[in-house]
């Protein structure tokens, strides 16, 4: 790391009270402080812009900005949240995560280790739904060595290890590489990861420095969408000729994915025409042929004998992602002391 390591704080907040001022406070009490804390707020209408400025807006331990307006998606308000930023560093932050105290002062010691690192990461832990706490989530998708300086591209198309509430960026790479793209749903972070590691190496943390919570309320629907942007995204990358031969087979891979879950969501909705829609793009690769055959013919059961499976929970747990689900990697680069 050359240069001063002073930092902006970027949190997107759409009516995000009461977390956003956890978030807050837990940049705001970071060992090594931030240089300030932009926050975004997207058309609240809960209030969060200024509950923000009355609680923060004074506080001795660094500058807190709201940047009000109507951007429409995360990736805008990010854009403009880093755009407005002052700090050589972007760190981001969504609205109801939490960093450790020493998220910062760690991401700095990692990163003076690694001078040739343009961005950073690192494990989080995490709550389910259902209340059971995770030490890592990092250890779920990837194998990451202590000490590890890299280049992932490969391995983020198998899967995204990345958590967004950890990474720190240069802004001058975000400003290169044109920032989030806001014309993705659900998938521009991904996309995001993809196109800096193409071009610049990372230093992660394999410490957790981040807790974030899986919330109910629409959680079958963000799956959903999510899944649709990697079909999208994923398709891009399948069209784009310049992409070497690997890659390109990579995203094949990763789109059939996707498009196999998203049957499997209708098929949990009854929806045995879009069920069978998603698999037409599913029918790729040998190892996948049985769960995707088996969820054909789930789809062709007559109506009675789909809703009595989904009633006893069968239809779904025959063909779910259990039979089918990302790839666990392992990132290899640089590796050296610390973590």
């Amino acid at each position: 790391m050359s240069g001063p390591f002073a930092v902006s704080v970027v949190i997107p907040a759409h009516d995000a009270l009461p977390d956003v001022l956890v978030a807050v406070e837990s940049a705001l009490a970071q060992t090594r402080p931030p240089a300030e804390i932009v926050v975004v707020d997207d058309g609240s209408s809960d209030g969060t812009g200024a509950a923000v400025e009355e609680r923060f807006g004074r506080d001795p331990r660094a500058a807190v900005r709201v940047l009000h307006g109507r951007f429409g998606s995360a990736a805008a308000a990010r854009n403009a949240g880093w755009r407005a930023a002052t700090a050589p560093w972007i760190a981001l932050l969504d609205a109801d995560d939490v960093w450790e105290p020493e998220k910062l002062e760690r991401a700095a010691e990692v990163l003076g280790r690694a001078p040739q690192a343009v961005w950073f990461f690192s494990d989080g832990s995490f709550r389910t739904v259902e209340g059971e706490v995770h030490p890592s989530g990092l250890a779920i998708y990837a194998d990451v060595p202590v000490g590890y300086v890299g280049s992932p591209v490969a391995e983020l198309f198998d899967v995204n290890f990345v958590l967004t509430s950890s990474v720190l960026v240069r802004r001058y790479a975000l400003e290169s590489a044109g920032g989030f793209d806001e014309t993705l749903s659900h998938a521009e972070d991904l996309d995001l990861w993809i196109r800096l590691a193409q071009r610049w190496p990372a230093a992660v943390s394999p410490r957790a420095l981040v807790r974030y919570q899986h919330r109910e309320g629409g959680l079958s629907g963000q799956l959903e969408r999510r899944l649709l942007g990697d079909v999208v995204l994923f398709g891009r990358f399948i069209a784009n000729a310049a992409l070497p031969g690997g890659l390109r087979r990579r995203a094949l891979h990763r789109r059939a994915l996707a498009r196999y879950k998203l049957a499997v969501a209708a098929l949990r909705e009854g929806d045995r025409v879009a069920a069978r829609r998603y698999l037409n793009g599913a029918w790729l690769f040998p190892e996948r042929a049985l769960p995707v055959a088996l969820a054909y013919l789930v789809s062709l059961l007559p109506e009675p004998w789909l809703a009595e499976l989904r009633r006893r929970g069968w239809a779904t747990r025959a063909v779910g992602s259990r039979l089918v689900g990302y790839r666990r990697v392992r990132l290899r680069g640089t590796t050296g002391d610390g973590a």
